[in-house]
């Protein structure tokens, strides 16, 4: 199989294919069984497979009970059916090479291949490939991560990585810890000088939690079009606390439809997100201070933060939605690799 440096699962790709080293590993992960078949080695880095075998029954069973309702579930619904569904992708963290950790990240894509979904399955070339692990597997899934080298100042290892001769004779994966989402779908509104407080029940322990919001201020970001987003930043307490690694999810995104500038086109659809809202505003919001303590709040407890829905008109109230509470699900692993060949 011709692989080249990259992700894609679909690019041709350019240049030269990588030389492929053999070293059929396996590894479970989140109760399936995973394997890395094949190392491809190119002069920037390597690329390799994930292949997880999956269950033919449970994906019949999955998509049966909801292909005839898919198109009618909301965002909310559609994120916990998500994890319903016999595959998760292995998330990769950090990775190792030959001891070295690898700083500037990697990228990846991967799909599955469901003959009896998919009338064109375009996975055919891999599963030839890897014919001595799928060779009577009807349904599987394929991650390829590409992967840069750590740099080195060895001459003779740049030499050796320009002709895909510098053996790779061990790797290590960190995972992520595995989430798993419970809906709360919380509604409500709240102004800068009407501050709230909100309970509900944790929907594992059953514990009444109160969080008492404080310290609210509204913002604007420029989008465009002169057009601005309207949107509540606000600090909250929570008491009791949630239990460790829980977190929770306030949602931030909105979907719309406007007018092309082009008259004779129809509307399109658009959407708009903040990335972060679990515990605070991770891509626009900042804070300058690097304060050593905690800060707390009017009732001496940590303070955390969270968005309202964004909005273009300013009002005097927010829109803000408690979607849930993320709970871990399985603490993050190392898996250790090592070549025998």
């Amino acid at each position: 199989m011709k692989v080249y440096y990259n992700s894609s699962m679909w690019s041709k790709g350019r240049g030269f294919w990588g030389l492929a080293q053999r070293t059929n590993w396996q590894f479970e992960y989140a109760g399936t069984k995973c394997y890395i078949p094949v190392i491809y080695r190119f002069s920037k880095g390597i690329v390799f497979d994930v292949i997880t075998i999956l269950d033919e029954t449970k994906l019949r069973k999955f998509l049966e009970k909801y292909e005839t309702i898919e198109e009618t579930l909301t965002p909310l619904q559609q994120r916990c059916v998500e994890q319903e569904h016999p595959y998760q992708a292995v998330s990769i963290s950090e990775i190792w090479i030959n001891g070295k950790h690898v700083e500037g990240g990697y990228s990846s894509s991967g799909t599955m291949s469901i003959p009896w979904v998919q009338e064109d399955d375009k996975l055919a070339h891999v599963q030839k490939a890897y014919s001595s692990i799928l060779n009577n597997v009807t349904c599987f899934a394929c991650e390829r991560f590409c992967v840069p080298y750590p740099p080195t100042d060895s001459k003779i290892q740049k030499l050796l990585r320009f002709l895909r001769l510098d053996r790779v004779n061990s790797i290590k994966l960190s995972t992520y810890p595995v989430k798993r989402f419970h809906p709360l779908d919380l509604h409500f509104e709240m102004s800068d000088e009407n501050p709230k407080e909100l309970c509900f029940n944790h929907p594992i322990t059953g514990i009444k939690h109160t969080l008492y919001f404080q310290k609210s201020e509204q913002f604007s970001i420029k989008t465009g079009k002169n057009r601005n987003l309207y949107i509540m930043q606000s600090m909250y307490e929570i008491e009791p606390a949630l239990p460790q690694g829980d977190t929770l999810q306030f949602g931030n995104s909105i979907q719309y439809t406007e007018p092309l500038n082009d008259e004779f086109s129809s509307t399109s659809a658009a959407s708009i997100g903040i990335i972060g809202g679990a515990d605070g505003p991770t891509a626009i919001y900042i804070s300058s201070k690097k304060e050593k303590e905690v800060s707390r709040g009017l009732h001496g407890l940590p303070l955390h933060s969270c968005l309202s829905v964004p909005c273009f008109q300013k009002e005097e109230t927010s829109h803000f939605v408690l979607e849930g509470i993320n709970t871990k699900d399985l603490d993050s692993k190392e898996y250790n690799f090592q070549c025998r060949y």
